[in-house]
């Protein structure tokens, strides 16, 4: 059955959709009433392309040897590519592997898709889902630092019924499709002797992301964020956010590390328990404070990760 626990604080942290999801349903159903009206501003999708290059023969190479992410290229400024391999058997993302098309020009994509298969009968079946994706496949994670992004909100479908969906957000329009990704993918597959692709969605402009980021992020009161530099939300003390959803830019590389480091920052600032907060009172303009040591860290400070204050001597 269904049980019901009080708790003095609590910690969202189910990543940018999870925390995102949750909040504007509470948002929705009056639960929290006095959220932010910036939530779900800011969402990011690190300004990204997924494509990819498979083997024409099915055991010409085997690419799922080796650790996952080893390197990564910059092709310009703005742009950063991973090679990407997969484990053997993980061939879902298969599924929706298709031909590569540019987003030049008037003519839909979909339509320059027919033209590949027009041109290149032979690639029409390896376009299609296949066995041995890992095996035959370099994946190629295109990220980009750009200033763009998408606001997501709350909306009525259906019987009322409350739904997330998304439109245009600040900054540059969101691409939806990156020259130097395609073109890096391109070398790939002449390398391998094998076909460029991209997703299903590219046909219709919808590009994917792996790294969906923002929607909660930091500011000064709550019209300019949902939460504090500490990370509380604004509007209801004792509630805090702590994953993906505070980080407020396009990275162009992958998040993991940064949304590690602001978790670990917020955390730093809890007092030990029975011990003062040093913190500002919620709403009170941003002040820096030491970190505070744990009195039972969990790691031990013998241990290679044990932490180390201060971290950084800034002058």
């Amino acid at each position: 059955g269904r049980r019901t626990v009080t708790a003095e604080h609590v910690v969202f942290s189910a990543g940018a959709l999870g925390t995102q999801r949750l909040l504007h349903k509470l948002a929705a159903d009056g639960s929290l009433p006095s959220l932010s009206p910036r939530l779900g501003e800011l969402t990011r999708t690190n300004s990204e392309s997924l494509l990819g290059a498979m083997a024409k023969k099915p055991r010409q190479y085997d690419f799922t040897e080796g650790v996952a992410i080893t390197s990564s290229f910059h092709p310009d400024e703005h742009t950063h590519i991973e090679p990407v391999r997969y484990g053997r058997g993980s061939g879902a993302m298969g599924l929706l592997k298709t031909g590569l098309t540019d987003g030049e020009g008037r003519v839909p994509r979909w339509i320059k898709l027919l033209g590949i298969g027009l041109k290149h009968p032979s690639w029409v079946p390896r376009m299609l889902p296949s066995r041995r994706f890992a095996e035959r496949s370099i994946i190629l994670l295109v990220m980009q630092a750009l200033d763009n992004s998408l606001t997501v909100y709350c909306k009525r479908g259906l019987f009322r019924k409350a739904k997330l969906t998304t439109r245009q957000g600040h900054g540059l329009p969101n691409p939806t499709w990156i020259p130097a990704g395609n073109e890096a993918v391109e070398r790939t597959a002449a390398r391998i002797d094998g076909i460029p692709g991209g997703t299903i969605g590219d046909l219709f402009n919808i590009p994917m992301t792996a790294h969906v980021i923002g929607g909660c992020v930091i500011g000064r009161d709550r019209d300019h964020g949902v939460v504090d530099p500490y990370h509380r939300v604004f509007g209801h003390p004792g509630l805090y956010v702590a994953d993906g959803s505070t980080v407020s830019a396009n990275l162009g590389v992958n998040p993991s590390l940064t949304i590690t480091a602001m978790a670990e920052r917020a955390a730093a600032f809890w007092p030990n328990k029975g011990e003062a907060d040093t913190r500002p009172t919620l709403g009170e303009p941003y002040r820096k404070i030491a970190y505070v040591r744990p009195n039972r860290p969990a790691v031990p400070e013998a241990a290679p990760g044990a932490l180390r204050l201060p971290i950084v001597e800034i002058r």
